[in-house]
């Protein structure tokens, strides 16, 4: 940040030019640049708003700025307001002591950090973190981090200390964080939460955030300190197992404890909406003789072909699910009964008159099938119960058959 340059926004263009001069008649080189929104200025600059060009959106970033908010008529409440947002000062337009206040700034006149020795050590301490570490203070601003937090954000500490999450991350992800911290900040104590982080090379990892409100003497929150857990991998090692749990091994497919909860959760939807919902039940007809025939190994592969079979012939709003050892389930989604009638009936007779090849001999398979409709007012077990005995019911009829259910 070059200090001679002072940024402002809009309804200062006019007054900028009558406070130029002043600042020149005291030997005060300076470079205007005029700005939008506050952040098109860098962390650390001096930025002149006036009240009436911030929008809540700048708040969050007045603080990582050496913000001097402009009103048109000064007050103690407005100027402590806007100082309490993360300004470093107020002042009205015509206010000489702002003259003298940016001589000051502009002249490197502040003051230095003190109890530097104690800063230090404390660094060398939270260095020696493993895990990322931060603090920021009441005002969302970083005021320190440790070696591990700048190496995962690929970031240097220059880049981090004194700047907000807007500063550093994507709006979108800093929105979430930013929103955290007002949570943290007002109910104090404790907070933990997952959200994701967008490494330097622009990879996206979840996160675990264990944070902190420390407080004054008062009792007064005064900042936050936060510790960062890179939970990606386990979450995808979670979601594999959680998938694994939810699908048959030998064909691919949904099982039965996915049907049981998706089920739950499509029956409910039903009877909040006008949305129809029927059930299939498939059996594979004298499955027995094919294992007779080509072994277990090649009552598996048959399985598996025709698990294959029958997703080529579902649309994308059917799932398929295998309930049993020859057993399948079709969920059909915006399905009368008599659409299900017809579907099955189609899929038996597709399935009767294609050939599939195991050891590289043709095998031809037959299907018994039972539907229905899910009616809300009936109890879901009944209905399951239902399509079930519809479905021993084409068995004991010759096979290779459909049996509805009319409620």
């Amino acid at each position: 940040m070059i200090p001679s340059i002072l940024y402002f926004s809009p309804l200062l263009a006019s007054w900028k030019t009558q406070f130029h001069t002043a600042l020149c008649m005291y030997g005060q080189t300076v470079e205007w640049k005029a700005i939008q929104s506050i952040d098109q200025s860098p962390t650390f600059a001096i930025v002149l708003l006036a009240e009436k060009d911030i929008k809540a959106s700048d708040w969050p970033l007045l603080a990582s700025r050496r913000t001097i908010v402009i009103v048109d008529e000064w007050s103690l409440d407005n100027s402590v307001k806007w100082i309490q947002k993360g300004a470093i000062n107020c002042f009205a337009r015509d206010d000489e002591h702002l003259t003298a206040w940016l001589i000051s700034e502009i002249s490197g006149l502040t003051v230095n950090r003190s109890h530097q020795a104690e800063d230090d050590m404390l660094q060398i301490i939270i260095d020696a973190i493993p895990a990322p570490l931060f603090f920021k203070d009441h005002l969302h601003i970083y005021r320190g981090c440790n070696t591990a937090f700048c190496q995962f954000l690929e970031l240097s500490r220059e880049e981090i200390i004194g700047h907000s999450v807007y500063d550093i991350a994507p709006k979108p992800l800093a929105d979430t964080y930013y929103k955290a911290d007002c949570q943290l900040l007002a109910e104090g104590g404790t907070q933990r939460y997952e959200a994701e982080v967008q490494l330097g090379d622009g990879s996206i990892h979840e996160i675990e955030f264990n944070k902190a409100v420390f407080t004054n003497s008062n009792g007064q929150a005064i900042g936050q300190v936060g510790v960062m857990l890179d939970v990606t991998e386990r979450n995808q090692l979670i979601s594999q197992l959680d998938k694994a749990t939810r699908t048959d091994p030998l064909t691919g497919t949904s099982n039965r404890r996915e049907f049981n909860l998706i089920i739950q959760d499509e029956f409910e939807k039903r009877k909040h909406s006008e949305q129809r919902l029927s059930l299939m039940t498939l059996d594979v007809d004298f499955f027995k003789k094919i294992n007779d025939k080509f072994g277990h190994g090649g009552g598996d592969q048959a399985l598996q072909l025709i698990a294959k079979w029958l997703q080529s012939q579902l649309r994308s709003s059917d799932s398929l699910f295998r309930v049993g050892g020859e057993e399948f389930y079709i969920l059909m989604r915006d399905t009368n009964i008599q659409n299900a009638f017809e579907m099955a009936e189609r899929l038996c007779k597709g399935m009767a008159t294609h050939i599939f090849s195991i050891d590289q001999k043709p095998v031809h398979i037959t299907l018994s099938a039972g539907v229905i409709e899910l009616d809300p007012t009936t109890e879901l077990e009944s209905i399951l119960d239902m399509v079930d005995k519809a479905l021993y019911e084409a068995k004991s009829d010759g096979r290779n058959c459909v049996r509805p259910v009319y409620l």
